[in-house]
């Protein structure tokens, strides 16, 4: 908890559980969304598949290059900004085809915000607290995050709809927006030691 005197950190800490939480938009919100914009039903969950295959594919080719030329902090911020690039694509809901392959954003914000972050969090800390630190890190992330977010945008959700059916631009403006003010305050406020890309 001590590390949480560190406004880096914190401000590390603060991002990423509001983008754990932006997350349950996705989780909760596509599958409906893709279903109204006339996706059929079976296609929605190999077109959500997308995700993981450009995760796994990521995780191996990418991840460390980016790390290596551009450090933890900007590595972090472009993996946040495929998430708000994720969003703009839902506002404007169409062409399907451009929505399913928005999928792919998902995945690389995924390894280079999440994963990205739990390396991160796992090199700033010293030998001693290091497994004291993930525990950290996923209770406020996987845990209190993800739970508020999963709150959150259910009640985003049931505030804009109107005759059983969701007002999507309505529904997705508000990730996307929250997701812009977090990345300005990751560029702005953050700043990550050239030693936690290692």
């Amino acid at each position: 908890m001590s590390m949480l005197k560190d406004f880096n950190f914190l401000v590390f800490i603060v991002v990423s559980m509001v983008f754990f939480a932006l997350m349950q938009f996705y989780f909760l919100g596509t599958a409906p969304f893709m279903q109204d914009i006339g996706i059929p039903n079976k296609n929605v969950p190999a077109s959500m598949g997308i995700a993981q295959i450009v995760q796994a594919v990521a995780t191996v080719v990418l991840m460390a290059f980016l790390l290596k030329n551009l450090g933890p902090k900007w590595t972090l911020t472009v993996g946040a900004t495929f998430w708000f690039l994720l969003y703009i694509v839902y506002i404007n809901q169409k062409p399907r085809w451009l929505i399913i392959a928005a999928q792919s954003f998902h995945g690389m914000a995924y390894v280079l915000f999440v994963i990205v972050g739990q390396i991160f969090a796992n090199n700033v800390a010293s030998d001693e607290i290091r497994g004291s630190m993930q525990a950290l890190y996923f209770a406020l992330t996987t845990g209190i995050g993800l739970f508020l977010g999963t709150q959150f945008a259910g009640f985003v959700m049931d505030k804009f709809r109107k005759d059983e059916r969701f007002q999507w631009r309505s529904v997705f403006l508000v990730p996307c927006g929250i997701a812009l003010a977090a990345i300005l305050i990751l560029m702005l406020l953050f700043t990550a030691p050239a030693s936690a890309a290692s």
